[in-house]
């Protein structure tokens, strides 16, 4: 047969507005007795089309929505009287309509039961329909859809055909069913056959022979499914095994099957279409013929093919992909337009329908009065029109386009700015962008386009925004995008500035835009007053949420991964964010705390660099946490490895300070509560791990950060007392009211007398008399005194000795308030730092306290109070007067601390007054940070952010919210109004740190951060000697230890000479990397049941094997130095053996047949190449290093996959096409190898490097070409 020349005729982007995507089309058919082209999309809209001249668009013939569902399938009836009609099935509903749109009947189905697929027969007369649940039925079209007959099929049926008496089901499960329609009963199959060990794609009939094409199980991974490459065929006649198999080739994916004119079409994933002819019977070459027809669509980089059919006449081919792109292909024939059915009818212009009447019942409730037929007309109708005079009316406006709220102009409590004109007045276009937007939940306040400002979130999308401006929009310019490091619009930063600080005074914006021209600063104050307004008018009436940035931060992810996801939209600022997404990420607000407690942060330094044997040390992972966010300029990070340490510490499990499997707190205890526990943690551990830094008996970590504290409990029956010291990491806070204490001491708590003393007055207490109270308190505790030999209320004591050096944290107790008017009892509970809750009624504190509702009627919050920005702190001795106050038997002297408003805050009377006071050692101390708990928010439960001084500012602060941060004013820093912020921690810092400066001082120099290249020179690891070993050094351990170094495979590495060791330390090494990973926990998808996918949470990775060769020439040229097998001890879910190379066993202490490493070995080593200044050389690096929970400078990449990147071709080309185009060798052709792979990245950038060089001009295309 003569090869035909196939071209694409022309295309269609149906879509209402062309700065608005179309819906993915899911469906096609084409009519049986016209011309008309039928689609489906995603959003229940039938649309019929009609070819044109040559590369014109599709006439749109008629367009309306039938369905609230996906149209997952569409069925062209014949008709005898020339009448198109189609079944239209969705999840809920099957329906059969006329070309011109008119239904005649529809058919649901029950709740939870969603049809799976349906087929018509050759004769139009019936059709058959299944439901999930397997409830199949047999609906006669010429009377209306009554039903004929019920049958039961296979719950998981996909797919089916009718032919020849006989009705084929294909599963899920890849199971080929037969029925003879002509038995009594159609429940008994006659024939089955597995055609495939996983589900299938779709099948076709014809010729008494089944084509079907499917997915199968990975054969290195049985967990994991891929699709087959190869179409069965089956004798219908006898399904034992397939007669024919057509093998399609490698990495070849058939998505969709056609049978059309003695050929069959077989649609790849790509868009790409091939016929296959039959060939000579009974051989295996039966259907091996190329075919005269074929397709090759141009889809975006990111779409494939969704939908595929054959015109009945042959010589059309229609494709339809996932951007909503209806592909026509067809014969190439000058000057002749394609006939699309065989009697070449054109259909009515008007879409009449007249000819067809189908009686209603009115009887019938479940019947739409649509169905009711319209009589013969002889004028045009109003819908009869063009697709040209057609537009969708669109919905009110509910949002503002942030572009045009930087030319804001207010005058008279009026703002005014310019109509930006991009669409109809007072009216949204009705499109996918705003279904979007309304399904993610913008009506309940969840979208983030006031804090992306418009952009989208995903690096893709806005890759196909600047490639596809016409269909996406004009992008703006990088140098004008708000939110985007190195902006140059001074209005939009600070308007996004002011807008972040979410105050409603100007001078904030005014302040940041000092440097600005006046124009750009006024704009910005409107923007702000503006702003300020709106905020305002949202919190008028009823209970306030929130403001944005300060709601829980959610990653979205796209098909592409975490890795696609921008957070540069939500970091404008030099300051890192730490991500979200991680169980335990709670603790994200702590670690930000510590980092910018600069003296805790260079002991964490020193201590990370020093030759420590622990492998879960809390301080190494605190140390490099700690360099990764000093060295990443803004780029968000995450804390995984800490976190790991963390969750696999016992003493953390005890505590109880680990979230469960759905991202809890254990024990259902608050997030404020947990994190004050973490603190005393970590703290407790890093004091003592950090403790061989100092050679005497203070420990540096406790000199900076807490105080010493003096501690004397007395039992008022025995006149017993007991003294000790200790040193106390954080002081708790009382509530600002008192409490009656009864229900406290009966539950085992304690009470303060000071507290009690308040209570029965009903005075408020002030910040400054509750931050002297936490540093010198008397509590009456219940407990069990020793002399007594019983549980008594004893009388405790404890007071600060002296001043602290460095940092002093504040523990808040939590304080809910419930709704109450002022003058009503109010119910208030108080839950001290351990965790403990107390139901307390205090009606005469509950208005002093604050709590209930305001006089506005709004709900405020129980503190109702500002933090200081700085107090004075007096410690002196106590005189006679304090001294005959104590507890009967208190005869010590203890010290009396005094906290005083700072000098400027003061009044001249109160100053005065407390001149006399000021006799012991006074000590400043200003605010550092603050951590707080938002509860309540439309994204869910309670979360933690900090508030930070911005150590580069003066006078600034900075929002954590994980990886969002912006800039804030300090009024939202020190106030605690808002009922929706909860109070956790606040950390002060001593104005005078000079002993403190001097002992880190002593500390850094002695341990100075800087890894020594023993590490690569010599390496060790603790995993190198047996357990055994490492208790002591007789005979019989020695010899144990000789044993396993024998049975240890050694491993590929070649440790550095000294002068690659010299050379590494001047940087100006260069070397290769790749690496290895296991999966800890599989991804969380969702799969439809048109086959399409939503990610709902990535895979987890962890480093498996690290490999690191040399790239600076010499005879050691391209050998490895680094290659470590990490000892992993948490459960894996998929070793993906295919990929990583690591089999079971591999990653086992005692058993692995190579020489383990452990995580903080193998990262210690990257870390020092990275603080190095080494160049490294991979391919993927972006998603690597993410992985291994490292920062690298751009600079310091040179990244294959991106060098080999156009903006024409952004697609990512496999390294081992790469290697295979360059050198023609092939690699990875069984398992994955890091030393391999490494190595092949190192020959392809050499090349590439060796092309660049030789003529400059070059560019990637003229490599490839």
């Amino acid at each position: 047969m003569a090869q035909v020349v196939w071209s694409e005729y022309t295309q269609s982007w149906d879509s209402s507005d062309e700065s608005q995507a179309a819906w993915p089309i899911l469906s096609l058919a084409t009519g049986s007795n016209s011309e008309l082209i039928y689609t489906g999309d995603t959003s229940g809209r039938l649309t019929t089309y009609t070819l044109g001249d040559y590369g014109e668009p599709l006439q749109r013939h008629t367009s309306f929505v039938c369905a609230r569902a996906p149209i997952r399938q569409l069925h062209s009836i014949p008709s005898p009287n020339a009448t198109d009609l189609v079944l239209v099935q969705t999840d809920d509903m099957i329906q059969v309509r006329t070309g011109g749109g008119r239904k005649v009947f529809g058919k649901s189905t029950i709740l939870n039961e969603a049809f799976t697929a349906s087929s018509v027969c050759p004769d139009g007369s019936e059709a058959y329909v299944v439901t999930s649940a397997g409830a199949g039925t047999i609906l006669n079209l010429n009377a209306g859809g009554s039903v004929v007959k019920r049958i039961n099929m296979e719950a998981s049926t996909v797919k089916m055909c009718f032919y020849d008496k006989m009705l084929v089901s294909a599963t899920a499960q890849g199971m080929l069913n037969c029925r003879d329609i002509r038995a009594q009963t159609y429940n008994t199959v006659v024939q089955s056959v597995a055609a495939f060990d996983s589900a299938v794609s779709d099948m076709v009939c014809a010729d008494n022979e089944i084509f079907v094409c499917g997915s199968m199980t990975d054969p290195s991974n049985a967990y994991k499914v891929v699709a087959d490459s190869k179409v069965k065929v089956f004798d219908m006649r006898k399904l034992a095994e397939p007669t024919s198999v057509i093998d399609l080739g490698e990495d070849v994916i058939p998505v969709k099957l056609w049978f059309a004119k003695n050929s069959l079409w077989v649609c790849h994933d790509s868009g790409y279409v091939e016929s296959r002819m039959r060939g000579v019977s009974g051989t295996d070459e039966k259907w091996q013929t190329l075919g005269s027809g074929y397709a090759e669509p141009a889809l975006s980089d990111y779409a494939y093919a969704s939908a595929f059919c054959v015109a009945p006449s042959g010589s059309v081919a229609l494709i339809a992909d996932t951007d909503g792109i209806l592909h026509v292909w067809g014969e190439e024939e000058p000057h002749k337009q394609p006939q699309i059915s065989e009697s070449g009818n054109m259909p009515d212009i008007f879409a009449n329908d007249s000819d067809t009447h189908i009686g209603v019942d009115f009887d019938d409730e479940s019947i739409s009065l649509s169905a009711i037929s319209l009589g013969p007309v002889n004028e045009q109708l109003l819908s009869g029109m063009y697709d040209g005079h057609l537009y969708d009316v669109g919905r009110p406006v509910n949002f503002v386009d942030p572009n045009t709220t930087g030319h804001l102009r207010q005058m008279d409590n009026v703002g005014y700015m310019f109509n930006p004109r991009s669409g109809k007045r007072n009216q949204q276009v009705f499109g996918r962008g705003w279904r979007n937007r309304w399904r993610e939940g913008v009506q309940n306040g969840q979208d983030d386009a006031e804090l992306t400002m418009g952009r989208s979130k995903f690096l893709s999308q806005q890759q196909r925004q600047r490639d596809h401006p016409s269909r996406h929009g004009s992008p703006r310019p990088d140098s004008t995008q708000p939110g985007a490091r190195g902006s140059s619009s001074p209005a939009l930063q600070s308007a996004a500035l002011a807008s972040a600080m979410g105050s409603a005074n100007t001078s904030a914006a005014a302040a940041a835009a000092a440097d600005m021209s006046t124009a750009t600063a006024s704009a910005a104050a409107a923007a702000t007053a503006t702003g300020a307004a709106s905020s305002e008018s949202q919190i008028s009436g009823g209970k306030a949420a929130p403001p944005k940035q300060l709601q829980r931060m959610r990653i979205e992810y796209s098909r592409f991964g975490v890795e696609d996801f921008d957070f540069s939209l939500y970091n404008s600022t030099k300051h890192s964010g730490l991500e979200g997404d991680i169980v335990n990420s709670y603790a994200n607000a702590l670690l930000q705390m510590l980092f910018y407690c600069a003296e805790f942060r260079a002991v964490a330094l020193s201590h990370c660099a020093t030759d420590c044997s622990e492998k879960s040390c809390l301080s190494c992972q605190l140390g490099f946490l700690f360099r990764m966010l000093e060295t990443a300029s803004g780029v968000s990070c995450n804390a995984t490895q800490l976190l790991h340490v963390l969750a696999d510490r016992p003493e953390a499990a005890a505590l109880a300070l680990l979230e469960d499997e759905n991202g809890n707190p254990a024990n259902g205890a608050s997030y404020v509560v947990l994190i004050q526990r973490l603190l005393r943690f970590v703290l407790e551990q890093a004091s003592a791990e950090c403790a061989p830094l100092t050679f005497d008996r203070n420990r540096i970590v406790e000199q900076t950060i807490g105080f010493t504290q003096h501690v004397r409990t007395t039992c008022p029956q025995c006149r017993g007392t007991q003294t000790r010291s200790s040193h106390a990491f954080a002081a708790d806070m009382d509530p600002p009211y008192g409490t009656s204490g009864l229900a406290t001491l009966l539950a085992g708590g304690s009470v303060s007398v000071r507290r009690a003393e308040m209570m029965r007055s009903g005075k408020r207490i002030g910040i400054h008399d509750l931050i002297a109270q936490s540093l010198s308190k008397c509590e009456t505790t219940r407990a069990w005194c020793a002399e007594c030999r019983k549980f008594q209320l004893l009388q405790t004591e404890k007071h600060m000795v002296s001043a602290p050096e460095g940092y002093l944290a504040f523990n808040f107790p939590v304080v809910d308030s419930m709704s109450s008017g002022a003058n009503n009892s109010s119910s208030l509970g108080v839950a001290a730092s351990t965790g403990t809750s107390t139901a307390v009624t205090a009606s005469a504190s509950a208005s002093a306290a604050g709590g209930g509702m305001d006089a506005g009627g709004q709900i405020s919050s129980p503190w109702q109070l500002s933090l200081p920005t700085e107090f004075r702190l007096v410690i002196r001795e106590p005189t006679k007067a304090s001294a005959s106050s104590s507890y009967p038997g208190s005869s010590i002297s203890n010290p009396r601390v005094q906290v005083l408003p700072a000098k400027n805050e003061e009044k001249q009377e109160d100053s005065e007054e407390n001149d006399g006071l000021e006799t012991g050692a006074c000590s400043t101390f200003n605010l550092v940070a603050v951590v707080s708990g938002i509860r309540d928010t439309p994204r869910g439960a309670e979360h933690l952010v900090v508030h930070v001084r911005d150590p580069s500012t003066p006078g600034g602060w900075l929002l954590f919210n994980d990886f969002l941060v912006q800039p804030v004013s300090e009024d939202r820093v020190v106030g605690l109004f808002d009922w929706w912020r909860v109070p956790s921690l606040a950390i002060y810092a001593n104005s005078d740190r000079v002993s403190l400066t001097q002992s880190i001082d002593t500390v850094t120099r002695q341990f100075p951060y800087k890894i020594s290249t023993r590490i690569l020179t010599m390496p060790k690891s603790i995993l190198d000697r047996p357990s055994s070993h490492r208790r002591g050094n007789n005979a019989g351990n020695k010899a144990a230890s000789r044993v396993a170094r024998s049975v240890n495979k050694r491993n590929e590495a070649i440790p550095l000479t000294k002068a690659e060791a010299e050379l590494l330390e001047s940087g100006r090494f260069r070397c290769a990397f790749d690496a290895e990973f296991v999966v800890l926990e599989t991804a969380k998808m969702e799969v439809f049941s048109d086959g399409t996918q939503e990610l709902h949470k990535p895979p987890i990775h962890t480093l498996a094997r690290l490999s690191v060769i040399r790239a600076n020439g010499g005879h050691l040229h391209g050998m490895p130095f680094i290659d470590d097998y990490v000892a992993i001890t948490r459960p894996i879910a998929d070793l993906a053996t295919q990929y990583s190379g690591i089999h079971a066993g591999d990653l086992e202490i005692g058993s692995s047949p190579y020489k383990l490493s452990t995580m903080k070995e193998a990262y210690k080593k990257l870390r020092l190449l990275v603080d190095s200044r080494c160049t490294i050389i991979g391919h993927g690096l972006k998603h690597d290093f993410r992985i291994c929970n490292i920062y690298v400078p751009p600079e310091l990449q040179r990244d294959t996959m991106v060098l080999f990147q156009t903006p024409e071709f952004i697609r990512p080309i496999a390294l081992r096409f790469l290697y295979w185009f360059f050198y023609r060798k092939t690699i990875q052709s069984s398992e994955h190898s890091s030393v391999e792979d490494a190595q092949a990245t190192l020959k392809v950038f050499e090349s590439y490097m060796k092309t660049i060089d030789d003529d400059p001009n070059h560019s990637v295309d003229s490599v490839l070409d």
